[in-house]
């Protein structure tokens, strides 16, 4: 049996879940947005996990862009296996206490889980391979995670220890199917 995502905001998603209903027509108002803006990306990318995947198969089909296969790089932060469909008032006490003191730990994770210094070095790794790819394509979309991205925005503000771009990422605020880019740099 395929078990199928909850729509529970503040829950950590399951990797196969697909998008909501909503999320569809976010991500559809989102790519209309874009379109209407005549911003055209000349490549659409995204995280392998299936709502990355749709997200950017909108996107791709209302831009009338190409659609590039996913880059594994993109992926959201893995979150242990403990809190996949949990809310914060439901997570285990082992979850719990690892998360109080993580920052102390960056190398620790739990199982099924990713560190927050394997993720700052994904994060980084993501900067470069966005970076390549508008060198190579031009205008590029990348369709991501709100955790991830604000890993990357703060890789681009100067945090360079792997707790604290974890922190501002997990404050890093991004409402579903909305956009953020990093910011321009001036010559």
């Amino acid at each position: 049996m395929r078990r199928r995502g909850l729509c529970r905001p503040g829950a950590h998603a399951r990797p196969g879940s697909s998008l909501t209903i909503a999320g569809t027509v976010e991500a559809e108002l989102t790519a209309r947005e874009l379109h209407n803006h005549r911003w055209q990306p000349a490549l659409i990318t995204s995280s392998p996990l299936c709502r990355a995947r749709q997200t950017a198969a909108i996107v791709a089909r209302v831009s009338d862009s190409r659609l590039a296969e996913p880059i594994s790089a993109f992926a959201e932060w893995r979150a242990p296996h403990c809190v996949l469909g949990l809310t914060p008032n439901q997570y285990p006490p082992d979850y719990i206490t690892w998360r109080q003191q993580r920052a102390d730990n960056p190398d620790s994770a739990l199982p099924g889980g990713e560190s927050l210094r394997a993720f700052a070095e994904r994060a980084l790794e993501v900067s470069t391979i966005a970076g390549d790819l508008a060198t190579e394509h031009g205008p590029v979309l990348i369709v991501s995670h709100r955790l991830l991205i604000g890993a990357v925005a703060a890789l681009h503000l100067g945090y360079r220890h792997a707790a604290d771009i974890f922190s501002y990422a997990t404050d890093f605020r991004l409402a579903p199917a909305q956009l953020w880019a990093p910011p321009r740099e001036t010559t």
